[in-house]
């Protein structure tokens, strides 16, 4: 059975949807685990009443992504019949054969989580996200985002990481790896994940024939400032946490230079408040160094893959 897990915060105009295209799955033996943020628009009061069958974690303020969906996986993993754990964002609609087709997607013993093609879901011909990955300079980003779908991403392959999005895991991951970093509140939490996951040797496959449509930053575009200061606190915890200490030496200058133009962009193209965010956003990370190396000692403890394998899921 799949345990799917929908995190909300004020979503109440995103739920119909979402919900609506989960009951037209082609398979049935999922629940549905809705934890919320402590929403004040009756998101809760709508989901009692349209969708009476949906376990409801109501928390008592606004906890972020990653303590939301701990709270979610935690629940899950109480019900012994729960072999999969789908993560599914408030903002996204199904394709009729989405968790069918995600569940393929374990074609091998250490295959720990899946990674679907999410599209546009206002233009449909768009992609959202192929799979996540990391650049050379340490930055995360979608593949294919804004790009026109023409079959590029159609190859079944293993990848670096799933959008928490819309990702499916083997129960024994999260028992076995550790849940989703609560100190990152939101944004990036998955890429850590996703990191630790291939630290321990425990792979993601990506199928394209599981599609979804994704409002992306439905919940979030009126916080571009700080959204942008939680990411650049949370990328300095990500590699600190994460990155082999030969490997932060190494490409500490592409990690400087990216960071050195990403805040001249967000100067020159967006605004102030999004660059003082973004420098918010590194003095914090820098003031929480302590905090990530404590994280890390474990982390490196448990860690299988080698230096050169771990530099190999850096893409250019």
């Amino acid at each position: 059975m799949i345990s799917i897990i929908i995190p909300n915060y004020n979503g109440l105009k995103h739920l119909k949807v979402c919900f609506d295209s989960l009951k037209r799955q082609s398979i049935k033996d999922f629940i549905i685990v809705f934890v919320d943020n402590n929403s004040d628009d009756k998101s809760v009061e709508f989901i009692e009443k349209y969708y009476p069958e949906t376990y409801i974690i109501k928390q008592d303020y606004n906890t972020g992504f990653a303590r939301g969906v701990n709270s979610g996986i935690k629940f899950s993993l109480k019900i012994s019949d729960v072999k999969y754990l789908l993560l599914l964002n408030n903002d996204i609609e199904c394709d009729e054969n989405f968790v069918e087709e995600m569940l393929k997607g374990f074609i091998t013993s250490d295959t720990g989580s899946v990674a679907c093609k999410m599209l546009n879901y206002f233009d449909r011909k768009v992609i959202d996200d192929a799979g996540d990955f990391i650049k050379i300079n340490g930055s995360p980003y979608a593949r294919g985002f804004g790009d026109n779908d023409t079959g590029q991403y159609d190859k079944e392959e293993f990848i670096f990481g799933a959008c928490a999005g819309a990702a499916l895991y083997k129960r024994y991951i999260f028992e076995k790896v550790g849940f989703f970093d609560e100190d990152f509140f939101a944004y990036y939490e998955d890429v850590d994940f996703d990191l630790r996951m291939q630290l321990m040797g425990y792979k993601c496959f990506y199928n394209p024939k599981a599609i979804c449509y994704h409002k992306r930053g439905a919940t979030t575009k009126k916080n571009i400032g700080y959204q942008t200061m939680l990411c650049e606190k949370n990328l300095i915890a990500l590699r600190i946490k994460n990155y082999p200490f030969i490997t932060l030496l190494k490409y500490e200058p592409h990690f400087l230079i990216g960071r050195l133009i990403r805040y001249y962009r967000f100067l020159r193209d967006h605004s102030i408040l999004i660059f003082l965010g973004a420098i918010k956003g590194y003095i914090s990370g820098m003031l929480n160094i302590y905090q990530s190396l404590r994280k890390r000692i474990s982390i490196q403890n448990k860690k299988i893959l080698s230096v050169r394998e771990f530099e190999d899921l850096f893409r250019n």
